[in-house]
This record gives structure tokens, C-alpha cells and sequence, in this order.
């Protein structure tokens, strides 16, 4: 479980980066930006979750 916890961390830093990127460039649109940052944080709390369920 703590391997799948850090694999949903590791893509919720790649979405915010892929946001924050997006936001200095103005490449993708605001819907896509909300997109990246939800995924994001549902992907941080998934992977708080299996953290604490591997305990």
C-alpha cells in the first residue's frame, strides 16, 4: 500500500506542476488548470489515505 501511496504522490506532482507550468504559460485553458489541480488533490488525499491504512 505504501508503494501505491507514493505512486498517487508522485502524479499529484506532476499534475501541479503541469498546472503551475500551464498557468506561466497560458498554454492550456482555465478548465484544463482546475482539472490538473483537482486531480491533484484528490490524488494527495488518496494517497494520505493508503499511507494510513498501511499502518
Amino acid at each position: 500500500m505504501r508503494v501505491a501511496a507514493a505512486v498517487f504522490a508522485l502524479i499529484a506532482v506532476i499534475c501541479l506542476v503541469l498546472a503551475i507550468a500551464g498557468m506561466v504559460s497560458g498554454r492550456p485553458g482555465d478548465r484544463v488548470g482546475v482539472f490538473l489541480r483537482i486531480a491533484a488533490l484528490l490524488c494527495f488525499v488518496l494517497a494520505v489515505v493508503l499511507n494510513l491504512a498501511a499502518r
